[in-house]
């Protein structure tokens, strides 16, 4: 199966400071990462032949931080940006 290569240089979370947080945030992130390329995958880009994406930055409005670690943090988080995606390549 083809697929969109996406190259991520930076991602920052902003506004934590407990070090149990901030792994359990960078375990949530890397699940909706890989949540986000399964989508991307069999979006509507991924079909019409779009093998590239580039930006040059993706911003998301805040997430809490409660939100962000609960069960569905992941996927709260793959959906926003796969959102994000989208709105930018109509």
């Amino acid at each position: 199966m083809s697929g969109i290569t996406v190259r991520i240089d930076t991602i920052s979370v902003l506004g934590l400071s407990e070090d149990a947080r901030t792994q359990a945030v960078q375990a949530t992130v890397q699940d909706a990462l890989r949540r986000l390329a399964e989508r991307l995958a069999k979006s509507p880009l991924a079909r019409s032949g779009v093998q590239e994406l580039a930006l040059e930055r993706l911003s998301l409005d805040a997430l809490p931080a409660d939100e962000l670690l609960s069960e569905r943090g992941a996927e709260r988080l793959a959906d926003e940006l796969y959102s994000a995606v989208l709105r930018r390549f109509p």
